[in-house]
């Protein structure tokens, strides 16, 4: 079932609340630290975030987040999927804390394969390392969890900078740091993070070696961030480059459930989300963290059913809020509640930096349901990344209400098609081809009619952004939160 919202223009009349940490509406902590971008980012600055080239490559590398067996994680996967017509041949790692062996996975055409990358390992970290040989394919990680099922993006590129701008230990919840070195050389790391109280570099995170193909697990709670509702962080390779992830289990203080995501490799001037929710019962934060050396000034657009003006709809889509500062070093909550007259119910968003340095934004998600509540975090897709089309490696089949979210980031109308790809190739979804899409609108679609376990494909006329709703399982109310992948075209 398909429902467009028409999001047309509101300027929203109000500025944003901003209060002290204790209001819930902004919350600011301080740091000094500039940011450092990693060195892949002079090359391409996009290169470290989830994507898929156009390019037939000779070879290609996934970088998953990793499994926390430790954790009491049930299982871990990976969906590796060929979706062309000939046989792909990969290598597996598992990085751990000691080095392991390469294995041989071959995955044959128009077909995916899951991996068990725990292997009953129940203590320890293990963080996957996939190279695939011949045509381009994809790679996506899914942990299984009393507390909720994670679907989470691997990436193609490794950097020396990885920022998270949300983290959390109120109420025992946990937070832990994986840090993982692929390369044949020891990499040196250093990690900062900042609270409502300013910044901390313990000196035991300070100079970290990591050996050749290994991987660290650091729970921060033990490096002194214990019962923090913010907590930022920079994880830096002063010599080589590495893969940072973060692993929460949230146990109180509004936000119920487990999150995997990699980390985001540099700060940008806008970030798109297309999974955004208000409601009586919704409690929904933009966390913008800001590591730059002067202040940043930031403005939010709504996209979605009910959001209208008389000012006619032009490029950027939508009329912003009233600009919110975020300070050098800083970490700001915006409260989307707080925005005068939006109306409640699904909506996207923009983030655009309108002065000063970049900085990275996460988009947290926590509501209360008649069997519980849940909590949903989520990296924003920046703003080079818009793309004509998006895949879903482990497809549909545990998607959730309004499982896709489809945004059309241009003022132009245009139309996508929902394919899925099986051993006849991609074929479009019944129902699901040719459906229209207004300049700068919303499209929620439900898991289409016959969307079997393999990976989708999204192709539009117009630039778009992707996110998709992902089942917790094991009878759990509400969804995860998690990016499809675009389609770069040769640059």
């Amino acid at each position: 079932m398909i429902r467009v919202r028409r999001a047309v223009v509101r300027r929203i009349a109000s500025t944003i609340v901003v209060a002290a940490v204790g209001a819930g509406v902004v919350a600011v902590d301080i740091r000094e630290r500039g940011a450092r971008e990693g060195a892949s980012a002079a090359i391409d600055k996009y290169a470290g975030f989830p994507q898929v080239s156009s390019d037939r490559r000779i070879s290609t590398s996934w970088f998953c987040p990793g499994v926390a067996a430790g954790d009491g994680v049930a299982a871990g996967n990976l969906v590796i999927v060929n979706p062309g017509d000939e046989q792909i041949t990969a290598t597996l790692r598992l990085l751990s804390e000691e080095t392991a062996p390469l294995e041989r996975i071959v995955v044959e055409p128009r077909s995916r394969l899951e991996v068990d990358v725990l292997r009953g390992r129940t203590v320890g970290v293990v963080v996957p390392v996939v190279e695939l040989v011949g045509p381009v394919g994809t790679v996506e990680q899914e942990l299984f969890y009393a507390a909720g099922d994670v679907t989470a993006q691997c990436v193609s590129q490794t950097s020396s900078t990885w920022h998270f701008a949300d983290g959390f230990t109120a109420e025992g919840s946990t937070h832990r740091l994986v840090i993982a070195n692929p390369y044949p050389e020891s990499a040196v790391v250093g990690v900062v993070f900042t609270t409502v109280d300013g910044q901390r570099a313990p000196a035991q995170l300070q100079g970290m070696i990591l050996a050749p193909g290994t991987a660290r697990s650091i729970p921060l709670v033990e490096q002194g961030a214990r019962d923090e509702k913010r907590l930022a962080v920079t994880v830096t390779a002063t010599s080589g480059q590495v893969i940072a992830s973060r692993t929460q289990h949230y146990l109180g203080a509004g936000r119920l459930g487990y999150s995997t995501t990699l980390g985001v490799p540099a700060t940008g001037r806008q970030w798109w989300f297309t999974s955004g929710r208000t409601g009586p019962l919704v409690t929904e934060e933009l966390v913008v963290h800001n590591p730059g050396d002067r202040a940043s000034r930031v403005t939010v657009s709504f996209f979605g059913e009910g959001i209208t003006n008389a000012a006619p709809v032009d490029a950027t889509g939508a009329l912003p809020s009233a600009a919110v500062e975020v300070p050098a070093g800083g970490t700001v909550a915006i409260d989307t509640n707080a925005v005068a007259d939006l109306p409640k119910g699904d909506h996207a968003m923009v983030v655009d930096v309108v002065e000063g340095p970049g900085v990275v934004v996460e988009h947290v998600l926590s509501q209360k349901t008649v069997t519980g509540y849940f909590t949903a975090v989520t990296n924003g897709v920046p703003e080079g990344l818009s793309s004509r089309v998006w895949r879903v490696p482990s497809g549909l089949a545990r998607g959730a209400r309004n499982a896709l979210t489809i945004l059309n980031t241009t003022a132009e109308a245009g139309t996508f098609t929902i394919a899925a790809v099986g051993p006849g190739g991609e074929v479009a979804l019944p129902g699901a081809e040719n459906l229209p899409i207004e300049g700068a609108s919303l499209a929620l679609h439900d898991v289409p009619d016959g969307a079997a376990n393999g990976e989708v494909v999204i192709r539009s006329t117009v630039p778009v952004v992707v996110q998709r709703r992902t089942t917790r399982g094991h009878g759990l109310p509400g969804f995860g939160v998690v990016g499809a992948l675009p389609v770069r075209e040769s640059r």
